[in-house]
């Protein structure tokens, strides 16, 4: 129960990483606010919380790149809540084009939803977490994108690398409000999103696993308790950082 008595804002919650960490944030004690564009997938996490656990759950309907949507779903979890601990940044997706035939309009979409999506949250809920004067803890969901290029991922790559280095102005500047702001670059995990691109043959899953030392792709579970420690007191002097998660993809100098 690291998180007891905490209450966490998790976009992207409806699957994958976001849904993954708003349940172990629920087991660790925390009350939650799930937040996704799809109803389906928020009423599916909220009955699982409520099921496995004794913290209570709030689901809000968001387009994370609609500032109003974002100002509402803020509202909305402080209005049930009366504040908000934990801000966790998943919502996201992910674009893959070669960089000459790339849709300006998916471009736009791409960081709209990644990069502008995640300053929005940042912003409303820093504002809170400032004006409330107890502290708080922001995470932010970039990829190891922001690390090393890869193919066709212009965009995606883009959003991230904004992500990353938001993160760490955001901690400068949050740090006298004693506002921890971290982010979690995770490698190769079998979402939903990185199912589809197997499936569909833009990944390799034998050439991906021939390169991460861990021997396997990695599980949504891998990025919940990553993220429970950047929420915990356990992390009280950690901030502005990158936490990779990769399985040891990042350190591979081999081909």
């Amino acid at each position: 129960m690291r998180l007891k008595n905490k209450v966490a804002l998790v976009t992207g919650g409806g699957r994958g990483i976001g849904a993954a960490i708003a349940r172990r944030m629920a087991v660790e004690g925390a009350d939650v606010c799930i937040v996704s564009r799809t109803e389906s997938e928020l009423a599916k996490q909220a009955d699982w919380v409520l099921a496995n656990t004794s913290a209570k759950v709030l689901t809000v309907t968001a387009d994370v790149s609609r500032p109003e949507d974002v100002e509402h779903s803020v509202e909305e979890a402080i209005s049930r809540f009366g504040k908000i601990d934990i801000l966790v940044n998943c919502a996201g997706i992910s674009l893959a084009y070669a960089s000459t035939d790339l849709p300006f309009d998916k471009w736009k979409n791409c960081l709209n939803i990644n990069l502008d999506g995640t300053f929005l949250y940042c912003q409303q809920v820093g504002r809170h977490m400032i004006n409330r004067g107890e502290g708080g803890k922001i995470i932010n969901i970039t990829s190891i994108v922001s690390h090393a290029a890869i193919p066709e991922r212009a965009a995606y790559a883009a959003s991230k690398g904004g992500v990353k280095q938001l993160t760490q102005n955001l901690a400068l500047e949050w740090a006298p409000y004693n506002i921890q702001v971290n982010s979690i670059s995770p490698g190769f995990i079998l979402t939903e999103i990185v199912r589809d691109y197997v499936k569909r043959g833009i990944h390799n899953t034998e050439k991906m696993v021939a390169r991460i030392p861990a021997g396997r792709m990695g599980e949504v579970d891998d990025i919940a308790g990553p993220a429970v420690f950047l929420a915990s007191t356990d992390a009280d002097y950690v901030t502005g950082t990158t936490l990779i998660v990769d399985g040891g993809f990042l350190t591979n100098g081999y081909v």
